[in-house]
């Protein structure tokens, strides 16, 4: 089967994913946080979480279940709300928390006090909640495709670009992230890496509550 979609019309949505990916949001701060401490591979777990949740967007947007997301609104909500809690928790916890003798010695980062697959479920639930990939997927999508016109061809294609354009670009914010956190050796500047990152998941919690 061919695409019915333009090629004009898929190089416009992946543009518009680009910039959705490459500003400054819940998900970007929670992606650099668990790089900072966790690694790349951490930080590739929680981008694979974030792009789960943005796939469940845009298939709710294509199969036209505006109406069961709004009947979800208040499952939405708790989602949003326990999100926010946890980052502001693990944000907090980090900032107190005091590098370890092991940690200072190693010349490897330091090892991911999350686990990947937690890191995975972080990053899903904070799309989950996330007001600017509702919007995206359920007002701006449709004034790049007709949805109710698209084929499984087409289905493949837009989540193909979502896959590819988010972990391109979140890619590179965790790779530097992960470079930074490796180059801190020294118990001073381990500490400060530390509250950096406890900021940053702190500020990803109350972006996901007051957005």
């Amino acid at each position: 089967m061919m695409l019915s979609m333009s090629l004009e019309t898929l190089l416009a949505f992946t543009l518009a994913m680009f910039l959705l990916a490459a500003s400054p949001g819940p998900g970007f701060l929670m992606v650099v946080a668990r790089a900072l401490t966790g690694g790349f591979a951490a930080g590739l777990a929680a981008i694979a979480g974030l792009v789960l949740g943005d796939i469940v967007f845009l298939l709710l947007a294509i199969l036209g279940l505006s109406a069961l997301a709004a009947v979800m609104g208040e499952f939405f909500l708790a989602v949003k709300i326990l999100g926010a809690v946890y980052l502001v928790w693990l944000g907090v916890k980090t900032w107190r928390s005091r590098p370890s003798l092991p940690e200072m010695e190693t010349p490897e980062a330091p090892k991911a006090e999350v686990p990947h697959h937690r890191s995975a479920a972080i990053g899903f639930f904070v799309t989950l909640g996330n007001p600017k990939a509702i919007l995206f997927y359920g007002a701006l999508l449709p004034t790049f495709v007709d949805v109710a016109a698209l084929t499984a061809p087409d289905v493949v294609a837009l989540s193909a670009v979502v896959i590819l354009v988010l972990f391109s670009v979140l890619s590179v914010y965790a790779f530097l992230a992960a470079r930074a956190g490796r180059m801190l050796k020294s118990p001073r500047a381990l500490t400060w890496l530390n509250r950096v990152t406890g900021g940053l998941l702190i500020g990803a919690g109350v972006a996901v509550a007051t957005r």
